[in-house]
């Protein structure tokens, strides 16, 4: 997958950004101001330490709240130079290269636009408390973008439903630690540096608090994913116990007549072998496989009278084996199968005339897999020997097909087998091989 391998390239183009905008916008603090910068940057790093987890897909720092207050004050060289340290530490603690580039990229770009968030404030008394909480709000969707962009890199998760499950319910938080920053700037300017100790309540209480929340949203999620899992396990066993039970019962209608025996298998690798040349995608390959095995499961509603009568049927007998098509979609209805498979059963007698049963489609409106299992179960047909007629060589079968090409065949399907038999000779000398093999028996 090609996504993941992005990673390092959004990484770098974040802190390319995030540099960018610290050194396009921002100065190195006043004198009289290297205190407060310098205590900012150790909360940044020590509470770092201190982070929790949000699932496996990222982190959340109480050090949010120092780095808005960084943002407002010193504006986005603050949360740089912070972050900056912190990918340091991060380094020294055995963190990959990878992901310490993303969070200081992601991290120091929140901090830019949390700082131009807060000089959209206009400044009075309480300009640290608006300001900071503006730029709360700030970080948190530029965090929320940055985090879903890498989710989508990495996980190929629909971004969305990703923010939605993952970063929705932490909007108040961040507005929180928006108005501790703010709180904790304006507190400053009377108290000094005494500041971090009164303010340090509040924080560790709303990082207590955010701590709860996740560990038992965790265990709740983890409980959910496990009953999922289970979940899916068991339908999983159940489709497949479906489908085998199907194609169970269609062998078991091919093996009451010996001049039918192997047909599935033998119609099953034909359609395979044309669907591809049709530039049918490898995914959808396994209902047409299916689709062939089980095609004439509604031969089960057929008379065995009507199904095994060595000679020519009547026309009150041929009414009752053209409803087998309509039976085998009754019996396929409520099982979860592919598309393709429920309308190979359904639909491999339509003509493409329009003259064919059970609903006369016409044209392109017989679905794909219907139109290449109409032509491979004929040729399948007409190249093995059946009660009432000898089996016809594969040319002459051939050239029976093209004769109704347009009529009874899609030209399409029938051009697509043509150049099948030039580019994959192999599967049809097989083909040839084991039919000739059968004339011969015969």
């Amino acid at each position: 997958m090609v996504r993941p391998r992005l990673i390092p390239a959004y990484a770098a183009l974040l802190s390319g950004t995030a540099l960018a905008l610290a050194l396009l916008t921002g100065g190195l603090p006043a004198y009289d101001r290297l205190p407060l910068f310098a205590a900012l940057v150790v909360c940044v790093l020590v509470l770092d330490f201190v982070d929790s987890d949000l699932f496996g897909h990222g982190n959340f720092s109480p050090g949010t709240v120092a780095t808005i207050a960084l943002a407002a004050v010193f504006g986005p060289l603050g949360p740089l130079i912070a972050e900056a340290f912190a990918a340091a530490g991060r380094l020294a603690r055995g963190a990959s290269v990878v992901r310490i580039a993303f969070d200081f990229g992601a991290l120091s770009l929140c901090g830019a636009i949390a700082a131009w968030a807060a000089l959209t404030v206009p400044g009075h008394g309480l300009w640290p408390l608006l300001a900071c909480a503006v730029a709360g709000i700030a970080y948190y969707v530029a965090n929320s973008l940055t985090l879903v962009g890498v989710w989508v890199l990495d996980e190929g998760v629909a971004p969305l439903a990703a923010w939605r499950e993952r970063l929705a319910w932490a909007a108040p938080h961040y507005l929180g630690y928006g108005l501790l920053g703010g709180l904790l700037v304006l507190v400053e300017r009377r108290a000094g540096l005494l500041v971090f100790a009164i303010v340090g309540v509040p924080v560790a209480i709303l990082w207590l608090g955010q701590k709860q929340y996740l560990d038992r949203t965790r265990t709740s999620a983890e409980e959910l994913r496990t009953s999922h899992a289970e979940l899916e396990r068991a339908h999983t066993a159940l489709r497949a116990a479906s489908i085998a039970t199907v194609a169970s019962l269609a062998r078991t209608i091919e093996a009451k007549d010996e001049y039918t025996s192997n047909h599935v298998e033998r119609v099953s690798g034909y359609a395979v072998a044309l669907a591809r040349e049709l530039g049918v995608l490898d995914g959808d390959l396994e209902g047409i496989a299916l689709g062939a095995v089980i095609h004439d499961v509604g031969k089960v509603g057929v008379r065995d009278a009507v199904l095994l009568k060595p000679g020519r049927l009547d026309a009150g007998e041929w009414a009752e084996m053209r409803r087998h098509p309509e039976i085998a979609s009754y019996i396929l209805e409520g099982l979860e199968l592919p598309q393709a498979a429920k309308d190979i059963a359904r639909h491999h007698h339509e003509r493409f005339d329009g003259g064919g049963y059970p609903d006369g489609l016409a044209g392109e409106g017989i679905p794909l897999a219907a139109r290449v299992l109409a032509v491979v179960d004929t040729l399948d047909a007409m190249t093995t020997t059946r009660p009432y007629r000898n089996a016809l060589n594969f040319e002459t079968a051939l050239s029976e097909l093209r004769r109704h090409a347009g009529t009874q065949f899609c030209p399409t399907v029938l051009a697509a087998l043509e150049r099948s038999l030039r580019s994959s000779p192999a599967t049809w000398a097989n083909a040839q091989q084991a039919e000739g093999e059968l004339v011969r028996a015969a």
